[in-house]
């Protein structure tokens, strides 16, 4: 890694990402960052084309008419599209049919094929589909037709009796790259057709990548980051008119802009009506069509995007009300209110908000249409697969999947894929995660930011990457966007960040001022009226629990408490403040004369009282830790026992400004000062502090019950070790000793796996007394100890002696 960031001059944590995605030696590396159009493999070497060209070829001597058969998404539109223009090109007689979403569905189908036959067609070429259409292909050929297939979906384990098939996942293939969307393996024919005049279309052939969703890996990246560069500029007329109607013409596009706005668009008429236009958008020369193309699109991405709400409503509301999450690991909903053509983006946001597969199905006549996302980790075409038995047909690939069903069959098909995920999925999958690339403890410039840009195209297997950025103190939070969103302005090592958090508002009562933030984001640029600022776009926050460190300094002293210790201070020489009216300016003029001097503070509430005095005084002279440092004054909180005996040595003064926690480094203090003077503060007012922070260690009965029933009963409950104290409103310490004593009882059972703790709650019969537990009865003895121990030193009972 470090090697990496030499070699090309780059961010360590940058050089980090491009190791973590597996570019591990100099020539891998230099490759990704210079993604190159002569290193794409020859077409040639993808089984089927040199058969594929050939019987292209022959058709068009004879002027037989050719027909694309395509699929109504945007990777079949603009499959469709390039094939299109590249046999026009070749004075082909080409045609292309391009299936309606609710009537014929997905594929090839009977009719269709019947209505090409009887139109002339000679050779049908499908693109994107094709695969999977045994009967369909048969009875094509059947009918006299050359069929070519050129697909990309998962290889069904009969092939369909085509002329050729074209499809990196045939088994066998030897071609380098497997994962081309289907608008790749069509450029990869049209650059066998038209050698390199089909680089023409790279800027629709990115725009077909980046919609489907396939991995942004090799030759897939070289395809988008150049398309990309194209589409600025595209020569293609639609293209361009679907570019400046969303005011995207004045920018460089990158695959947000592809996936979230262009994209959308060209879907939304193959959702709802039919996607022919959108082929004649991009095939068009007609300036005028294709601006009148682009403004209906646009018109039906809204009708499409209010639909899309209306279902995702209902969709939740079903989940809500109906679907048993604990025993259901894969969600099926269905209706016969929702539109087929949408029920699939709304299965991708039903996922992301339960975090599991989910199958959405539209019901018309006594039969479904079905369309499910998946999440990593769980193969949703092989799940679809086991239920075969109940479907009519379906396809699709790992992370989606289209189905055709009975309506009479979906409570089996429920039952029988939810059996198979039993299987498959452990609570820990389903448990959202996000995966960071590391963390930065360098301060952020725009030069680290430039330096991620070098890692796009972002997309599927080479995300955005995502770091953490911990310890960030909020100085300032506000809501933006219609109270929708939140901005915090947040510090590190004296340099300020602005940390935006999208949808995120409801969070604003969680962060306060000087709260400690782990931020999980990516970094960016935002350029707005000429003017550049770096942002952090969180993905998540952690609000870090503060006295985590105190917290576990005093459980540790309280169950190594020992009252064998206690003894008066008759035999001991100090100086006795104790009770003294105002130790604040006490410790400050210590700390304004010649000598070195210690603080010794125990409670929270005193560290904050002698702080908050020192900063009213705009005295900053000292050093606050909880180890010795080489200062000349130290407050230390704490405080590591283990140091005790280089205190007086290192200083004059020792201060016990509160009642210590830990006797025995007291007694150790006074018995071994060798020259040092040892000042006593505290007083009995101070007993108060310490007792309160005795009680956020020790539980009560309504900390185990709280936690108890906080715990699920017939299912796991998966909580993350740094949310312990979010989830259970208590600090981490005392949450882990009532998890600890309630295990221990048999109330609870407790399993733990890089860093997730799974827990369960069991079915108790009878009452357990867990009063009786060693733990919990040492740190009730504890406390009690501490008290007698507190007024034993706190007795006047000695020479009284004046500084």
């Amino acid at each position: 890694m470090n090697e990496i960031a030499s070699k090309f001059n780059l961010k360590t944590y940058v050089a980090q990402t491009i190791v973590n995605r597996g570019y591990d030696d100099l020539k891998k590396v230099y490759e990704y960052l210079n993604p190159k159009l002569d290193t794409l493999s020859d077409p040639y070497l993808l089984e089927g084309i040199e058969e594929a060209v050939s019987i292209i070829k022959y058709h068009i001597s004879l002027n037989d008419k050719i027909t694309i058969y395509g699929d109504y998404d945007v990777d079949g539109i603009t499959s469709a599209s390039i094939l299109y223009t590249a046999l026009k090109r070749l004075g082909a007689n080409i045609d292309f049919y391009i299936p309606d979403r609710l009537s014929e569905g997905y594929g090839i189908n009977i009719d269709a094929v019947k209505t090409l036959c009887d139109s002339g067609t000679k050779l049908i070429i499908t693109v994107d589909c094709g695969i999977a259409s045994l009967k369909e292909v048969q009875y094509a050929r059947k009918l006299g037709l050359d069929v070519i297939i050129t697909d990309h979906h998962q290889v069904p384990d009969i092939l369909p009796e085509a002329n050729c098939i074209i499809n990196p996942h045939i088994k066998n293939c030897t071609y380098p790259y497997r994962e081309l969307a289907g608008v790749g393996v069509v450029f990869k024919l049209c650059l066998a057709l038209l050698g390199d005049e089909a680089l023409e279309f790279l800027d629709v052939v990115a725009l077909g990548t980046v919609a489907d969703i396939v991995p942004l890996t090799g030759e897939n990246r070289v395809i988008v980051k150049e398309g990309l560069k194209m589409m600025r500029n595209t020569k293609n007329k639609g293209l361009r008119a679907l570019i400046n109607s969303v005011g995207l013409n004045e920018i460089d596009i990158d695959t947000y802009h592809v996936g979230f706005i262009l994209a959308p668009r060209l879907n939304a008429a193959g959702r709802l009506e039919s996607a022919v236009l959108c082929v004649n958008l991009l095939v068009t020369d007609d300036l005028i069509e294709a601006d009148r193309i682009a403004a209906y699109l646009n018109s039906e991405n809204v009708k499409r995007q209010e639909i899309e709400k209306k279902i995702l409503e209902e969709a939740i509301m079903k989940v809500e009300n109906d679907v048993d999450l604990e025993k259901e690991k894969v969600i099926v909903l269905y209706s016969e209110n929702w539109h087929p053509g949408v029920i699939g983006i709304v299965s991708s946001r039903i996922t992301e908000k339960y975090h599991r597969p989910s199958i959405l199905i539209s019901l018309s006549d006594g039969f479904g249409k079905g369309s499910g996302r998946s999440i990593k980790g769980f193969n949703i075409y092989e799940a679809i697969k086991y239920a075969g038995d109940c479907l009519i047909n379906f396809g699709g690939h790992e992370m989606a999947a289209g189905l055709t069903i009975s309506s009479s069959q979906i409570e089996d098909f429920k039952l029988k894929l939810n059996e198979y995920a039993k299987i498959k999925l452990t609570a820990f999958d389903m448990m959202p995660i996000i995966e960071v690339e590391t963390s930065i403890d360098d301060v952020l410039d725009f030069e680290g930011a430039s330096q991620i840009g070098l890692l796009e195209p972002f997309g599927n297997e080479n995300p955005m990457p995502m770091y953490v950025i911990e310890s960030l103190v909020v100085k300032k939070v506000s809501v933006f966007g219609n109270n929708k969103h939140l901005r915090i302005i947040a510090g590190k090592n004296d340099v300020m960040y602005d940390v935006v958090l999208f949808n995120r508002a409801y969070e604003f009562d969680k962060i306060s001022i000087e709260s400690v933030l782990d931020v999980v984001g990516c970094i960016k640029i935002n350029e707005w009226n000429g003017e550049k600022k770096l942002e952090i776009i969180a993905k998540d926050i952690l609000v870090k629990e503060k006295n985590v460190l105190f917290f576990r300094n005093l459980y540790t002293t309280l169950v190594n408490f020992n009252d064998d210790d206690f003894r008066g201070l008759e035999s001991y020489n100090f100086i006795d403040v104790r009770n003294i009216d105002d130790k604040r300016s006490y410790v400050l003029k210590l700390f304004k004369n010649d000598d070195s001097t210690a603080v010794i503070i125990n409670t929270r509430y005193h560290i904050k009282e002698i702080i908050n005095y020192f900063n009213d005084c705009n005295y900053y002279n000292f050093k606050l830790s909880n180890k010795i440092v080489d200062v000349k004054n130290a407050i230390l909180w704490c405080f590591n026992a283990d140091e005790i005996m280089q205190l007086p040595s290192k200083y004059k003064n020792i201060v016990f400004y509160d009642i210590p926690f830990d006797s025995k480094m007291f007694y150790n203090i006074l018995a071994n000062n060798r020259g040092s003077i040892v000042h006593l503060l505290f007083r009995k007012e101070d007993l108060k502090s310490s007792l309160n922070d005795i009680c956020n260690i020790v539980p009560k009965r309504s900390d185990f019950a709280k936690v108890f029933l906080s715990i699920k009963e017939n299912s796991d409950t998966l909580i993350l070790r740094d949310q312990i104290y979010d989830y259970f409103n208590l600090n981490s310490i005392k949450s882990m000793i009532c998890l600890k004593i309630l295990k221990d009882n048999g109330l609870i059972n407790i399993k733990e796996s890089d860093n997730i703790f799974v827990l369960r709650r069991n079915s108790v019969d009878s009452k357990v007394d867990i009063k009786n537990h060693q733990l919990l009865k040492k740190l009730y003895m504890a406390e009690k100890s501490f008290i007698k121990f507190a007024f034993q030193i706190l007795k006047k009972n000695v020479k009284e002696e004046t500084a």
